[in-house]
C-alpha cells in the first residue's frame, strides 16, 4: 500500500513539474538529452549483461574510479554501465572512466520508467555507490533478480534521522540488496538499524582514502604555477569548494594577511562555477586585484605583477592545484553546508585546515584532528589566528601536512576489500553464457 501512494505522489510531482520540464527542454539542448535519459528514452544498449554502476555526483564517481578500474583489469570482457545524476557527475565519468562502456543519467525513480530502463540495460548486477536508495529501482532490480550491492556505504547522521522515520518504508526495499559495503561501524550499525539483514553488512572502510592522484615533477609544478601567474617565491592560500558566506570572510582575513606578508597569494575556487560573477563582485568591493585561471593561462602576464588572488573557473583541476598550496582550507565549512573532502590536498602533503561544519565527513575529519593531521577552527577569528601563526612558523604547517599524509597512507585499501567482497558476483557473471 504504501509503494502505490509513493507512485501516486510521484507521478502527481511529474505532472505538476512538466511546463518546467518543456520550457527547459526548449531552451536548453543539454537539459533536454538529459531528460530523455531520465525518462528511459534512450536507444538499447547492444552491450551484453552488463554491470550497472550508479554513482550521484562529481564525488562519488571519482570514488569508483579505483574500483572500477581493477574491476576492468580483472574482467576485462564484462562491460559497464554508470549512471549519474548530476550533469558535473556525467561530463567527470566519461573524461575520468574510459573503462566505463556506456554513460547516462539515472532514470527517475517511476514504476513505468524503472521499467523500461532495466529492459534496456538489462544488467547483470547493480552496483550503488554510498546511499542511493531509489525504492522503485530496488524493487524492480530484486523481481528480476539483479543482485545489489551497496558500496563505499555511508549515512550520515542527518540522513539517518530521516530514514528511520521512514523506515517502514526503506525496509522492504532494504531486504532486495544483496551485500551492503560500508564504510565505518557506525554506518554499518545505522543500515541494520534502518532494515539491513545483520549477515548482509561488511565494513569495508572508505574509497576516498583510495582516490588517484596526479603526481607532478618539479618542472610541471614550476610550469603551473607560471600558468597561474605565479612566479615561484609566493606564499600561496588555496580556499577549497566555498560556498556563499565563507569568501567574504576569507577574502576579509587574506587582506589582513597580505599586510603580515606581502608575497601571500589567495587561489579561491568556489564550488559552483556560476557564482564567479557573486565572488567577484565581493572581490572588486574589498579593492583586491583578481585574475580568473582562464584568464592567466591565455598569456600576456610576461613582467606583470601576479594577482592578489586568482579564481579558479574551471573544473577538475582544483585537485592538481592543491599541489602548490602552502595552506589548504577546505570550504563548506565555515558555513552549515557539512564540508568537503579534505583528503585531497593530503596527498601532496599539505597543512589543512577547515571550519566547524564537517558532518559530511566526520569521522575523517575527527581521526584526522586526532592524528594532527589537520586543524580545525570554530570561526573566523580562530581562522585568522592559525594561518596567521602558519604563515610565520612554516615548520608547523609542514609537521601537519606529513602526518595528514602520514594518516591518508595509512587508511588505504579498501578498494582491494571491497573487490574481493565483490569478486563472487563478477565471477560468476563472467562464467555465465548470456
Amino acid at each position: 500500500m504504501i509503494y502505490h501512494l509513493y507512485n501516486i505522489l510521484l507521478t502527481f510531482l511529474l505532472i505538476l513539474s512538466s511546463p518546467y520540464f518543456l520550457l527547459r527542454t526548449l531552451i536548453q539542448k543539454r537539459f533536454r538529452k538529459a531528460l530523455s535519459q531520465r525518462m528511459g528514452f534512450f536507444q538499447s544498449l547492444s552491450l551484453k549483461r552488463p554491470i550497472w554502476v550508479h554513482a550521484a555526483s562529481v564525488g562519488e564517481v571519482f570514488c569508483c574510479i579505483p574500483l572500477l578500474k581493477k574491476i576492468k583489469r580483472e574482467f576485462p570482457h564484462l562491460k559497464i554501465v554508470l549512471t549519474t545524476m548530476t550533469s558535473t557527475g556525467n561530463e567527470t565519468a566519461k573524461t575520468y572512466l574510459p573503462e566505463t562502456d556506456q554513460v547516462l543519467f539515472v532514470p527517475i525513480d517511476h514504476p513505468l520508467i524503472i521499467r523500461r530502463t532495466i529492459e534496456k540495460i538489462q544488467p547483470s548486477l547493480l552496483l550503488i555507490a554510498e546511499t542511493e536508495l531509489w525504492p522503485n529501482l530496488l524493487r524492480f532490480c530484486g523481481k528480476k533478480g539483479i543482485p545489489i550491492v551497496l558500496f563505499n556505504g555511508r549515512i550520515s547522521q542527518k540522513s539517518f534521522r530521516r530514514y528511520l522515520f521512514f523506515k517502514f518504508f526503506f525496509k522492504e526495499c532494504l531486504k532486495v540488496i544483496s551485500l551492503f559495503l560500508m564504510q565505518t561501524d557506525e554506518d554499518r550499525t545505522r543500515i541494520i538499524e534502518m532494515g539491513g539483514e545483520v549477515q548482509k553488512t561488511r565494513v569495508s572502510g572508505n574509497l576516498k582514502f583510495d582516490q588517484t592522484f596526479p603526481s607532478f615533477t618539479q618542472e610541471a609544478m614550476t610550469e603551473m604555477a607560471k600558468a597561474l601567474g605565479l612566479r615561484g617565491k609566493e606564499k600561496i592560500l588555496i580556499a577549497g569548494s566555498t560556498h556563499p558566506g565563507e569568501e567574504e570572510i576569507l577574502i576579509t582575513l587574506y587582506k589582513e594577511l597580505k599586510k603580515i606578508d606581502s608575497h601571500l597569494v589567495l587561489i579561491l575556487a568556489p564550488r559552483h562555477l556560476e557564482r564567479l560573477e557573486e565572488v567577484e563582485r565581493v572581490l572588486k568591493k574589498e579593492f583586491l586585484s583578481w585574475r580568473r585561471k582562464t584568464s592567466l593561462s591565455s598569456g600576456g602576464r610576461s613582467g606583470q605583477e601576479p594577482p592578489e588572488v586568482v579564481l579558479l573557473d574551471t573544473m577538475g583541476e582544483l585537485v592538481s592545484i592543491y599541489s602548490l598550496g602552502t595552506l589548504v582550507f577546505v570550504g563548506g565549512s565555515l558555513v552549515p553546508v557539512g564540508g568537503h573532502n579534505p583528503l585531497e590536498p593530503l596527498f601532496f602533503g599539505k597543512c589543512v585546515l577547515f571550519g566547524p561544519y564537517m558532518f559530511n565527513f566526520l569521522e575523517i575529519s575527527s581521526r584526522l584532528i586526532e592524528a594532527g593531521g589537520a586543524i580545525q577552527v570554530s570561526g573566523k577569528e580562530e581562522l585568522f589566528s592559525q594561518l596567521k601563526r602558519l604563515l610565520f612558523d612554516e615548520g608547523a604547517g609542514k609537521e601537519v601536512g606529513e602526518r595528514g599524509y602520514q594518516f591518508l597512507q595509512k587508511h588505504q585499501g579498501a578498494t582491494e576489500r571491497m573487490l574481493k567482497e565483490i569478486r563472487p558476483f563478477l565471477t560468476t557473471i563472467a562464467n555465465c553464457r548470456f
